[in-house]
């Protein structure tokens, strides 16, 4: 067998190794390149990075402001449970006011306050009065009683004042959280009576409980 020298036998395996194709050099040399792979990753990467930080900004909002009005309703409400002169309609409007300005309130809210008692003879609780704040919409037993879950005892003799808010948050970015209404409902007893009573002027009386009134068929 013949020997060929080491260099020789590099020269022949060169020769007799199949031909390449001249256009996979520069495909192989663009794959084993790495200048600018942070440019493109940092490209790619940012918009996942920009739309975290926004939805970061929006769930946050939307936290502030729901304890924001958690805080402001129990405020309100015991400011109102601390009153002894009747309330007004006027007075109730004032006090909506005051909640949109400590809620810092950049959407539309409403407010409802009753004054509510249980009724031990039709076992059920019942609206003495209530007002609804810009026009809304007054309490009425049947929607009173739908909420009994949520209503504490009420001792015979007493009433308690229900204070009820809603805000119809909107997020300021679409970013899966959509626009949805912040209610809360607060009971809270009177402090300094047994009733927080509330002179309308449109009914020219100031609206007491039935026994209050002297009806003996209340259930007092």
């Amino acid at each position: 067998m013949t020997q060929f020298s080491p260099r020789l036998a590099t020269l022949l395996r060169r020769f007799t190794a199949p031909a390449r194709h001249p256009f996979r050099r520069p495909f192989r040399r663009l794959l084993r390149e790495q200048r600018g792979a942070v440019s493109v990753e940092g490209v790619l990467v940012l918009p996942i990075v920009v739309f975290a930080l926004l939805a970061l900004f929006v769930y946050f909002d939307a936290f502030r402001t729901q304890k924001a009005n958690t805080s402001v309703s129990y405020t309100v409400s015991d400011l109102i449970s601390r009153q002894v002169a009747p309330l007004t309609p006027n007075f109730v409007e004032n006090m909506h006011n005051l909640f949109d300005y400590m809620a810092r309130a950049r959407h539309p809210s409403a407010m409802r306050l009753s004054s509510v008692y249980f009724n031990v003879i039709d076992q059920e609780y019942q609206v003495v009065w209530s007002y609804a704040t810009r026009g809304g919409t007054v309490l009425t037993n049947a929607e009173l009683n739908q909420n009994i879950d949520r209503l504490p005892f009420i001792p015979r003799g007493d009433t308690v004042v229900l204070l009820e808010t809603r805000m119809n948050y909107t997020p300021p970015l679409n970013v899966g959280l959509g626009a949805s209404a912040l209610d809360h409902f607060v009971v809270t007893r009177p402090r300094f009576a047994p009733q927080i009573a509330f002179n309308d002027p449109n009914a020219g009386v100031v609206q007491l409980t039935p026994c209050q009134q002297g009806h003996v068929a209340c259930g007092w």
